[in-house]
């Protein structure tokens, strides 16, 4: 019976082993693919849609402060001393709300942040501490002035005496809760005539770190609060159905696709995600550099592959912060764009190694960069007897990323404020201090993904592992019927049974040889 249809059969194994082939080459893949994009892309019914609409668990939101020990030295001329005080940790709550989507494949929203003091994480440290830090407004507020009228500095600081309560000198004593979130009162009321110009600019140009008093004639001062009270956005990003590689990619911010504060097509694109999100990684094509676009420094920041790394049992790559982010136009030509030449009269604007100017970005001469100034020039550190001493572990930017999903495993934003501590002559609060950047404190924000999570990831890596099983043990099966139906082909060959004519020649020639016998 075998042997009558082992031909039909061999035929059918043949069949089954070229779809065999087809799908362990392309289509099991294919199949997978496409089940993944299902999942990670921004749809309504997706499995990623309402973690990233609003956060299953809250990020880390820890604020280290350079707290100066040595302020009298200092306003002598001396080198400051500082003892990095920290983390004051936050919890840090994200949602978004949904405003529409557009016609190529993207999806608009706003992003609210929402900030809690924790205390347990927090340790020894609370928001009632008190630190001497830099006087970061002040010092933003004098320096713009000098910058841009040098002869209006002393007329100005005279208003700023009666602005700024209790102005002795560059540095401030401040609670830690006031100098974060709830903020120090401003007072408008004086009889100096400047003062009015002053609280008239902050009225027209509502910085962030100022919102108005409501019951008197002033001002509170926060460096956070502002992110308390207000959304950002409106963001546009891809979401990935049409193309799972671009998930995440961010479109246009506030209405526009660049930042033309930097007045230049390379600074100013807005290029990669907005952190909270990455699309898979293709294993034959993996990305060398990946990019977040970072609205509070208003720019895109890169992240070097460094290679694979293995957390929660699960295969990653690494990425870290890439040293020419904030490289100098002479490590990294193309960041000239960032320079600004009417950021000091000292120089082309043009910073040195490491650090990122903001005045363009937020209309303050502050300074961006690395915890103690890590990845920058050690000219920077020669300012200081104490107290900055960057560490790779310590102040590095990271992330982790699932290659199948794109999910981040683990990983860290980390980011310094700074401002220049200048010698003014005419200026007693500053008359005798030395020149030079000073930190004021540094971010880290970050999350590493729960254990629920780190399940439903282990599951799904688990079941693709089973799907790459199937694939390979169904070509095997596939090979192994080809081989036992040719075999049984060649068997019935073998077995069909020969003419039994002794006759060799009438075999060959058939009947014409036994018609021939019969003339």
């Amino acid at each position: 019976m075998l042997g009558k249809h082992s031909k039909l059969i061999f035929l059918v194994s043949m069949l089954v082993l070229l779809v065999a082939i087809v799908l362990a080459a392309w289509g099991f893949q294919k199949i997978v693919d496409k089940q993944i994009q299902k999942s990670v892309q921004l749809e309504n019914n997706s499995l990623m849609f309402d973690k990233w609409q609003k956060l299953p668990m809250p990020l880390d939101f820890k604020v280290y402060l350079f707290n100066v020990t040595n302020v009298e030295d200092v306003n002598r001329g001396k080198k400051p001393i500082l003892n990095e005080i920290g983390p004051y940790v936050y919890k840090q709550y994200r949602e978004r709300t949904i405003l529409g989507y557009g016609p190529n494949d993207t999806i608009k929203y706003m992003l609210r942040k929402r900030f809690e003091f924790d205390p347990v994480a927090s340790g020894d440290l609370t928001e009632d501490d008190e630190v001497t830090v830099i006087h970061f407004s002040y010092l933003a507020a004098l320096l713009t002035i000098h910058d841009m009228m040098p002869s209006l500095v002393g007329v100005i600081n005279k208003a700023l005496e009666q602005f700024f309560p209790s102005l002795e000198d560059g540095f401030l004593r401040v609670k830690v809760r006031d100098l974060l979130f709830d903020g120090i009162y401003l007072s408008c009321d004086g009889d100096n005539a400047a003062l009015g110009l002053v609280c008239g600019k902050i009225k027209t140009d509502t910085p962030p770190t100022m919102r108005a008093a409501e019951s008197s004639n002033g001002y509170y001062f926060s460096m956070f609060s502002h992110m308390n009270r207000s959304e950002s956005g409106p963001w546009e990003m891809i979401r990935g159905r049409e193309n799972v590689y671009d998930l995440g990619n961010v479109v246009s911010y506030k209405g526009k696709d660049s930042m033309p504060m930097w007045g230049d097509q390379y600074c100013g694109k807005i290029n990669g995600s907005d952190s909270s999100i990455f699309p898979p990684i293709n294993e034959n094509n993996v990305p060398k550099k990946l990019y977040t676009f970072e609205p509070d420094i208003c720019r895109s920041v890169s992240i070097d592959l460094v290679g694979k790394s293995e957390m929660f049992n699960i295969s990653s790559y690494y990425y870290e912060i890439s040293p020419l982010t904030f490289g100098a136009k002479s490590a990294n030509p193309d960041n000239k764009c960032y320079c600004r030449k009417n950021w000091s009269a000292n120089h082309d604007g043009c910073l040195l190694m490491g650090l990122l100017n903001l005045m363009p970005c937020q209309g303050a001469p502050a300074i961006a960069s690395l915890p103690h100034f890590y990845l920058g020039s050690e000219e920077l550190l020669d300012f200081f007897q104490a107290g900055v001493k960057p560490e790779k572990e310590k102040h590095n930017t990271y992330v982790h990323i699932d290659p199948v999903t794109g999910v981040v495993l683990s990983g860290v934003k980390r980011l310094q404020f700074n401002i220049e501590l200048r010698k003014i002559d005419n200026i007693p609060q500053l008359n005798n201090v030395p020149t030079g950047l000073f930190p004021m404190l540094w971010l880290e924000e970050g999350a590493t993904i729960p254990e629920s999570i780190q399940q439903e990831l282990k599951t799904s890596h688990k079941l693709l592992s089973y799907v790459q099983v199937a694939r390979w043990l169904f070509l095997a099966i596939a090979i192994v019927a080809v081989l036992v139906s040719a075999a049984a082909v060649a068997r019935s060959n073998a077995l069909i049974p020969w003419p039994r004519n002794s006759n060799s020649v009438s075999f060959i020639l058939g009947h014409n040889v036994a018609a021939n016998k019969g003339h």
